[in-house]
């Protein structure tokens, strides 16, 4: 299946780097390791249908999929400003594959959650890669959910706005940003994705420092 995000995107010069990645995955492409090519790449396809498929349902996915390997297809032109970017209504949804794209900080935050603590038979130790510096990843991590929080789900309250003595009940809370999230996204372009239902939006619970 066509994929939005590989392991190129974490290796250009900002927030999103993987240090010695590149250096890393071409001197040890063979290697069975957290921070090779290949780990990388099965991450990349493992987080990136999760979200697609808890925000867009499978039905919706499946035919992005097919619109990613025709995307100028004019059948498949919300699906091109869905992956690629729109400005409407003077806001901005920046698209899936973006250089700060939201998939890509959600597979940054759980790479660098994962590969802190590597499993040995003796426990968990971790990971110092040769010619880095070892520093607690928290805050990035912390910061990395933040990012992929606000691109996926700004807009989204945690509490509804209830109408009409409870005939009405609205999850979805007006936000001022230019920039708009994938959950406001889809809301406001419900008639180009009438397969999404967005009352089966998976929402994530937010992360900090700490790891709660």
């Amino acid at each position: 299946m066509p994929n939005i995000i590989d392991k190129t995107y974490f290796q250009n010069a900002n927030e999103l780097n993987i240090p010695l990645a590149k250096e890393f995955i071409v001197a040890n492409t063979a290697l069975d390791t957290p921070n090779s090519s290949d780990y990388l790449t099965s991450l990349c396809e493992k987080i990136e249908k999760s979200i697609l498929v808890n925000a867009l349902g499978l039905q919706t996915y499946n035919t992005l999929q097919l619109a990613l390997a025709d995307i100028e297809n004019p059948l498949y032109a919300s699906y091109k400003k869905l992956v690629q970017g729109d400005e409407y209504d003077n806001k901005i949804w920046i698209g899936l594959d973006n250089e700060y794209s939201l998939i890509a900080w959600r597979i940054f935050e759980q790479f660098l959650f994962t590969t802190n603590e590597q499993l040995s038979g003796i426990g968990a130790v971790n990971v110092n890669p040769q010619g880095a510096s070892l520093v607690t990843p928290a805050y990035k991590i912390a910061s990395a959910n933040s990012n992929f929080l606000q691109g996926y789900q700004n807009g989204f309250l945690h509490f509804p706005m209830i109408y009409n003595d409870g005939e009405f009940i609205d999850w979805y809370g007006c936000s001022t940003d230019v920039n708009v999230s994938l959950y406001q996204y889809l809301n406001d372009k419900a008639t180009d994705f009438p397969n999404v239902d967005l009352q089966n939006f998976k929402i994530y619970e937010s992360q900090n420092s700490f790891g709660i």
